[in-house]
């Protein structure tokens, strides 16, 4: 599973282990676009090759890494990304497409910008520790206990429709069609799920027309787009579930995710959970 927060936040690896008998893990980081998910999929491979790819819709969003901002190229979205990538072609690729030229080395080189990272003794150990040792019992799945409050809720409710254009960003949409042609080349399914979000946002957003954006641009490719936000009574959400099922308007917590990770498995692969 690939993408954003909103990958990690709603796909449970057991539930799928469950569900289809496969192990999985997912590769996302908050506010990863497409761009990214790109690349990390291409440094994956050089690893492994998995049986399935699941492209979270989010991260194709008009997310650009605000290439052009007040403060070009210098943005943690980014950063958070390419730095848990290895020193090597990929990565030098990724660096090259997503930076300016005079940012390259800062892109490069994290011991250059974090020094906090290397402030006391203790913190210069965790880091070696790290490249030498590596991670044990890591799990992306950010399975949050909270349940949105009363007062969010109704926040949400009262919060004027916003008509501002949500958008697919140009570099987004470039990369998507260079991941699907990679899966095609790998000989690997790729799906697209949107993971669901609360019904009173939604309808305070230009959601319809985004969201057939995205299916057209699926189509286009010839990739199953799978839009939970449809499938409410399906996956098992109904008002009372709003208030137990997601901790923000954009994030489930645990409950919410393994229902909605048992209904996408069984979706796309037509198998139950045990």
């Amino acid at each position: 599973m690939i993408g954003s927060s909103h990958a990690y936040a709603t796909f449970d690896p057991a539930v799928i282990s469950q569900t289809t008998g496969m192990d999985s893990y997912i590769l996302a980081s908050g506010s990863q676009n497409t761009v990214q998910a790109y690349f990390n999929v291409k440094e994956a491979l050089h690893y492994q090759h998995p049986e399935v790819i699941i492209l979270e819709a989010f991260s194709l969003d008009g997310n650009n890494n605000f290439r052009y901002g007040d403060t070009p190229d210098r943005d943690w979205k980014k950063e958070s990304n390419i730095d848990g990538m290895r020193f090597g072609l990929t990565k030098l690729e990724a660096v090259m497409e997503q930076y300016e030229t005079r940012n390259w080395g800062y892109a490069l080189f994290p011991i250059a910008r974090c020094h906090a990272n290397w402030s006391d003794a203790s913190r210069i150990y965790s880091n070696l520790a790290f490249y030498t040792e590596g991670i044990e019992d890591y799990s992306s799945f950010h399975p949050s206990q909270t349940a949105m409050s009363a007062e969010t809720m109704k926040e949400y409710a009262q919060a004027d429709y916003d008509p501002t254009e949500i958008g697919i960003a140009e570099v987004n949409e470039i990369h998507f069609h260079k991941l699907a042609q990679l899966c095609r080349k790998e000989e690997i399914p790729l799906y697209v799920v949107m993971a669901p979000m609360y019904d009173v946002y939604i309808r305070s957003i230009n959601y319809d027309s985004w969201t057939s954006k995205i299916a057209a641009l699926a189509e286009s490719e010839g990739v199953y787009y799978l839009d939970c936000n449809q499938y409410y009574h399906e996956i098992g959400l109904n008002a009372r579930d709003f208030e137990n099922a997601y901790n923000g308007y954009h994030h489930l917590n645990s409950d919410g995710a393994q229902k909605v990770t048992r209904f996408v498995m069984e979706t796309i692969f037509g198998q139950e959970a045990d």
